[in-house]
């Protein structure tokens, strides 16, 4: 009775399904039990199912980033391929299948040049029950994705074009890095850009005669002897607080919240320094605004010796000389102006002083 009842038992066991999660291994195990009772059955089957159990044959894999019960399915979809799971990263796994970029075993498996691949290759394949081109869902290209033995020549054959992809995904991010590199060389140019002496020049001419307008259109205005050097300070106080914020990294639009006539340079500067990138070149900016400041100050007093000696020059331009006005009146008469005389006017004029 016992062993009937253990041998109904074991029958029933047979043909007990396993669940989809169970290794590779017992399934293997299981289809062998089986086999010498259904021999008739799969010869007539197709191929293709045994190709199927095999396609990942030789791939170790962990998982990251996934729950269930997604991971499930993933890890159940990759099992019934043939692959192996590990639960963790070890030397023995070929292949991480991650949900997205710099998990912790995403970057353990990248530091040790692993391969790691998208959780859709494994669906594709599944579906597609053949293997896919692994290359579009590549997250990282490291070493071969599955061992080596058992492998026929179809499973070699992908594994070479694997290798050729992840050559191909290297020269790819190299050429990404030189891009990378080459915009931000050009950005960094354009950020320390240099004006020439003779443009920041007639932005100093510019910047004055705006100021003094300015200035004359105030209710409460300087006197008109002090219009040009009060414009001229309060240009250089204006550059003089752009140089400042730049000296602390601090922005230059402060100063054009602050100013009602704002310099050219200044301007210019705010432009260049939102175009730094670099503490390098901001250090750049920093020095050559210096330089800007010195070109200002030195025009700006060229203009007021220049104003300075203009005023003191006779309307007329003639040399001085005394005027004598013959009939003894003086108005009129401007004792500056010079006066060409006849003889009899000289002697009439003489002897009129003399009396």
């Amino acid at each position: 009775m016992t062993d009937s009842k253990s041998g109904s038992g074991a029958k029933d066991a047979k043909k007990r399904q396993l669940p989809s999660w169970m290794s590779a291994r017992d399934e293997e195990n299981d289809d062998n039990k089986s086999a010498e009772a259904k021999s008739d059955e799969k010869k007539r089957k197709p191929s293709t199912s045994s190709d199927f159990s095999k396609l990942l044959e030789g791939v170790v894999f962990v998982l990251s980033g996934f729950v269930n019960p997604e991971r499930s399915t993933l890890r159940s979809q990759a099992l019934a391929m043939g692959a192996e799971y590990q639960a963790d990263w070890n030397s023995g796994c070929t292949l991480l299948i991650c949900a997205f970029p710099n998990t912790p075993k995403f970057r353990q498996v990248e530091a040790e040049c692993g391969t790691i691949v998208a959780k859709e290759w494994i669906s594709e394949c599944y579906q597609q029950k053949k293997l896919v081109d692994i290359d579009v869902h590549l997250m990282h290209a490291g070493k071969p994705w599955r061992k080596s033995s058992g492998l026929h020549a179809v499973n070699r054959a992908k594994e070479s074009s694997q290798a050729r992809n992840a050559d191909k995904a290297v020269e790819k991010k190299v050429q990404r890095k030189a891009a990378t590199a080459s915009s931000s060389k050009k950005a960094q140019s354009e950020s320390v850009k240099e004006f020439s002496r003779s443009a920041v020049k007639q932005w100093v001419k510019d910047d004055l005669n705006k100021t003094m307008s300015w200035l004359r259109s105030q209710e409460e205005k300087p006197e008109p002897d002090q219009m040009n050097e009060i414009a001229a300070q309060g240009i250089l106080t204006c550059i003089q607080d752009a140089i400042d914020l730049l000296e602390k990294n601090q922005d230059i639009s402060q100063v054009t919240e602050q100013w009602s006539c704002i310099p050219r340079i200044v301007k210019e500067l705010e432009s260049l320094a939102k175009a730094s990138q670099t503490s390098a070149s901001k250090e750049d900016l920093h020095k050559q605004a210096g330089n800007y400041k010195h070109i200002y100050e030195s025009e700006l007093q060229s203009l007021a010796d220049h104003s300075a000696g203009s005023e003191k020059k006779p309307k007329n331009g003639t040399s001085t000389q005394t005027r004598v006005n013959p009939s003894g009146d003086d108005a009129g008469y401007d004792s500056d102006d010079t006066i060409e005389m006849t003889e009899e006017e000289i002697d009439t004029a003489y002897k009129l002083t003399a009396s």
